[in-house]
């Protein structure tokens, strides 16, 4: 380490701070937030160096004090010769020291956050330089890098460890308001994690960001595929297949007010639960459902057949008074499914008065009641649906399902989570993209909306709810958390990293104001946060500030990576539970990238970088130049590629990357169109939305009398695929 002059210790001086005497040539030098260096011997011969961070620079002058005998002078005049400027001037530099080094057999190993005894002063100090940093952080395993150290060109390893060692997994929070470069750094974190074999990502999308990749740097998922990495990258609205839930889809049926265009009142909430019970029965029911649908299995029926079935199923229960008591109610539900043929007396309607009556859903004059109930009913329904749209469009059409290809057919929810948490030996854990935004591809995004079908929009603007998200996501976490469990029962663990996008949304804080299915999620996030880490199961959340997050998961971070723009006072407050006042200061000093072109980091926890020990966080200047990082991580990644040729993409042939990988191609045309669409919406959180099916299936068979129903909705789904159901 090149000493060069810059300062010695002064006094007074801690185990855990010092204050230093600046030399006079270093007077003019860009300190603050700088690592510094020095050493101390001791009588044993043993040696330590500390590593400390400027936390603030203080110019002492006596003869510039107020009440100095040469003040009135200096008021006069403004200075004093060979007295004033760098001649009279010292400077008082603070450090926090954040790590000590003990050199043990010539080797330098991580000892301590303090020194043993307290520096002398006069000791030499220096600016860390890269040499003395490699030297330090020479047994590092398997180092990568995501930036510098603040203010220098010094590079720090990134040493966070997968989930495979005894300690298990860990939650993180990446914070940082919107321009802090929150996602950019995050690819880098995530592509640094590729080094790690075993351990699989699922990232929850609600903005299809990490899908589309837009508005990132480089293209992580081809990345990915290069170090042998499988990608899956499932939409909810064409390609994912969730797990078979009915009391969900009622309850999501509940949620978009389908049961309000039934007539059910505003503020008929235990009515509506004891239709939603009634509907579970009926869908219970296999030989009702294979007599209406030609299936015993709802999931795997035309929307319009399930639809049918259980209006019918409805209308019939409603006399029983089970769902509503008094007759006009039920009347009132009964009308929008059958038109009523008799009047409250039981007498029958004369012809002309029927006439003026609107025909009900199940009418064969009702078609247009009809498409609006399965506008909704049909993006819920393609959720569990086997087919995508596509696929649905294409059966509707007359097409064999046997004939239909891949893209035509949605994955299996649990299928492509239990390839992440159980890889094949051999393979690197695959990763999974779950895209929970608004499917694009069917909408007109030129300004004239006139070209979008009523029930594509109504089915977009369904889903792009929170609620239904909140649910989507429930369920996903409830079997990613039962998979654990069934691992740990059996004396093992998972690997997996969970990306929660848009946490605050999510996992903020619950309120009385919010809807149920928020509330109950961030509930489930908080559970599981303090649940799911001896499962080897590990969250990360991505928001925009610390109070985003509610306080029982706060708790639980392990780590943090903030960004700029944390300057509320609410989030500093929170901040100053984790962080000491001298380290808020310095981060609150950060200039805004936006002006600056440098994006700074407060890393903070154990283990996250090469220096940090204990709370003291580091701060680093993220990388922003994709090639840059490639070149700083080139050594574990040939290593990764090397170990795992087999599993390349077609026509790579291995060894060193020279240049970056594009995004692998869609296999999915619609996913292409959407991927460009995506590219015109801006960076507020976007829909999310199942492109409903009901417009190609407009040319169903008119809809008969209700004693010939069964005859004539019987599905043309009925070929079953192979599904393997988890074990729970």
């Amino acid at each position: 380490m090149d000493i060069g002059g810059l300062a010695v210790i002064g006094s007074p001086s801690t185990c855990d701070s010092a204050v230093l005497n600046l030399s006079s040539r270093s007077y003019h030098l860009a300190l603050l937030g700088s690592m510094l260096a020095f050493t101390i011997v001791f009588d044993n011969g043993s040696e330590e160096l500390a590593l400390g961070t400027v936390t603030k620079v203080e110019t002492i002058n006596p003869v510039h004090t107020a009440n100095a005998r040469e003040a009135m002078h200096v008021a006069t005049n403004g200075a004093i010769e060979h007295q004033s400027g760098d001649s009279g001037d010292t400077r008082a530099v603070t450090i926090k020291v954040e790590a000590v080094f003990r050199n043990w057999d010539g080797k330098w190993r991580k000892h301590a956050a303090v020194l043993s005894n307290s520096p002398a002063t006069g000791t030499p100090v220096a600016l860390l330089d890269q040499q003395t940093a490699d030297e330090l952080m020479a047994d590092t395993d398997q180092p990568a890098y995501i930036g510098t150290l603040r203010g220098s060109s010094v590079r720090i390893p990134f040493t966070l460890p997968d989930f495979s060692g005894p300690r298990g997994s860990r939650h993180l929070a990446v914070l940082g308001a919107t321009g802090s470069g929150k996602s950019v750094c995050f690819e880098y974190v995530l592509a640094s994690q590729l080094r790690w074999p075993g351990m699989g990502q699922i990232i929850l999308d609600p903005q299809g960001q990490w899908a589309t990749e837009h508005g990132l740097p480089f293209s992580l998922q081809g990345l990915a595929t290069a170090c042998g990495r499988t990608v899956f990258v499932a939409r909810l609205s064409q390609s994912l297949r969730l797990r078979k839930d009915a009391p969900l889809f009622l309850r999501l049926l509940e949620e978009s007010k389908w049961f309000r265009n039934l007539a059910f009142g505003a503020g008929a909430d235990e009515n509506v639960a004891q239709a939603r019970d009634m509907l579970h029965a009926a869908l219970q029911d296999k030989k009702a459902l294979k007599a209406a649908c030609g299936t015993e299995d709802w999931t795997e029926s035309a929307p319009e057949a399930v639809m049918t079935y259980l209006l019918d199923s409805l209308h019939g229960i409603l006399p029983a008074g089970t769902i509503y008591a008094g007759t006009e109610q039920q009347n009132r539900v009964a009308r929008t499914i059958y038109r009523p043929t008799s009047d409250s007396e039981g007498e029958p309607i004369a012809e002309h008065i029927l006439d003026r009556l609107p025909p009900g859903a199940l009418d064969p004059s009702g078609h247009q009641k009809f498409q609006q109930l399965l506008a909704v009913f049909s993006a819920l329904h393609s959720l569990w649906s086997p087919y995508s749209p596509t696929g649905a469009m294409k059966i509707a059409a007359g097409a064999d399902p046997e004939s239909l290809g891949a893209t035509d057919r949605r994955r299996d929810a649990w299928g492509l989570m239990r390839q992440v948490m159980a890889p094949k030996a051999g393979q690197p854990a695959p990763w999974l993209v779950l895209d929970l935004s608004a499917d694009l591809s069917q909408l007109n995004l030129d300004g004239n909306d006139a070209d979008t079908t009523g029930d594509v929009m109504a089915a977009t603007r369904l889903l792009d709810s929170a609620e239904v998200k909140a649910r989507i996501m429930s369920q996903l976490l409830n079997t990613l958390k039962l998979a654990g469990q069934q691992q740990f029962t059996a004396g093992g663990s998972l690997n997996v990293q969970v990306v929660v996008d848009e946490a605050w949304q999510y996992a903020g804080p619950a309120d009385s104001t919010q809807p149920d299915a928020l509330v109950s999620l961030s509930n489930q996030f908080a559970g599981d946060c303090r649940d799911v880490r001896k499962f080897g199961i590990g969250f990360a959340f991505i928001l925009q500030s610390a109070t985003g997050l509610r306080d029982d998961i706060w708790r639980q971070l392990a780590v943090l990576l903030v960004g700029y723009g944390l300057h509320d006072q609410s989030d500093i407050k929170r901040m100053a539970g984790r962080v000491s006042d001298s380290h808020l200061a310095l981060y609150r000093a950060a200039p805004p990238p936006e002006a600056t072109g440098r994006y700074t980091w407060m890393c903070v926890g154990g283990a996250v970088t090469g220096l940090s020990f204990g709370a003291n966080p580091v701060f680093l200047e993220s990388v922003t130049d994709p090639m840059a990082w490639l070149n700083w991580n080139d050594a574990w990644i040939t290593r990764i590629r090397r170990e795992f040729s087999q599993h390349l993409p077609a026509g790579d042939t291995g060894g060193r990357l020279t240049h970056l990988p594009s995004r692998p191609g869609y296999d999915d045309p619609a996913m292409e169109v959407h991927a460009r669409r995506r590219a015109v919406v801006d960076g507020r959180a976007s829909a999310t939305g199942v492109a409903s099916v009901a417009d190609a299936l407009a040319g169903r068979p008119q809809r008969r009398d209700r004693n010939s129903l069964a005859h004539n909705t019987t599905s043309t789904w009925t070929n079953r695929l192979d599904d393997d159901p988890p074990p729970f």
